[in-house]
């Protein structure tokens, strides 16, 4: 009896949960932490601005000097390394 009350608790739950918030990644090669307005950034960046100033700004982070292993790094969950891509420069290959 227990076990069927949970089920059924979980199933009207699960149908009338909110509406999971909408997430937003932005990824930009070569910008540095000091080129966005709300650092006090001489480069103007008003929409950026207005995205930070109303949601999460995640700040402290770690990112390799190069684009690719970068976006491995996203993509994946892992880091570089363990894909042997640490340094590795994907670029578009020539027909």
């Amino acid at each position: 009896m227990n076990r069927l009350v949970f089920i059924l608790f979980s199933l009207v739950s699960t149908l009338f949960a909110a509406q999971p918030p909408d997430i937003v990644f932005l990824l930009a090669d070569d910008l540095g932490n000091a080129d966005v307005g709300w650092h006090g950034s001489d480069i103007k960046t008003p929409h950026l601005d207005k995205l930070a100033a109303s949601g999460a700004k995640l700040e402290h982070f770690y990112v390799m000097p190069v684009c690719t292993p970068t976006r491995v790094a996203f993509l994946t969950g892992r880091y570089p390394i363990r894909s042997g891509m640490q340094l590795n420069v994907l670029r578009q290959q020539s027909k």
